[in-house]
């Protein structure tokens, strides 16, 4: 039986999902269903719109909150610095590939990992990304994206920078006749 902190982590993991659901739907016009029971190897069993199991994990990119605290209050830095968090994105995807090999891949073979960007945006980060694609191809996911939450609360949705397949290389601007902030 989950305890109820437990609970309210898997809550909140869904109420982050739903956002990524619909930009995923945006780029790629492909729809993604939850499954239920919800998982913790990965985070999230999906359906993909022919039928197929795909496993969803969602990792946040952000720095350490003392680190956030001190760079905010010493330098009024607000948002991580592009090239440390394309370090911490490399970290991150070998850190659940580990995880994916030794726990997800009996589960689902194929998985999306989802990278959330929480204390930046990729307006900043996507010309650090811009050359090195193939940094981002020496793994097991079936895709990987960098998912704006940053403008979440502003906007309602996320924007997307697809990291692997290449089919799905770059930003992925939403248009703002589209986005509105706050409502």
């Amino acid at each position: 039986m989950p305890s109820d902190q437990e609970i309210g982590k898997k809550e909140a993991e869904t109420s982050e999902l739903i956002p990524f659901f619909q930009a995923y739907k945006w780029v790629t016009s492909e729809r993604l269903s939850l499954t239920l029971p919800a998982t913790e190897n990965p985070d999230f069993i999906c359906i993909r719109a022919d039928g197929r199991p795909v496993g969803v994990e969602l990792t946040k990119v952000t720095r350490d909150k003392g680190v956030r605290f001190w760079e905010h209050i010493l330098h009024g830095k607000e948002e991580i610095d592009p090239f440390e968090a394309q370090e911490l994105i490399l970290h991150l995807i070998e850190k659940k590939e580990s995880a994916r090999i030794k726990r997800y891949s009996a589960r689902v073979r194929d998985c999306i990992l989802v990278l959330q960007l929480i204390d930046g945006s990729l307006e900043q980060l996507k010309f650090a990304l811009e050359d090195h694609q193939e940094d981002f191809a020496a793994h097991g996911f079936s895709e990987i994206w960098l998912a704006d939450y940053s403008g979440l609360q502003a906007f309602g949705d996320i924007e997307l920078f697809g990291l692997f397949p290449d089919r799905w290389w770059g930003y992925h601007e939403r248009p703002w006749p589209d986005r509105k902030p706050y409502g």
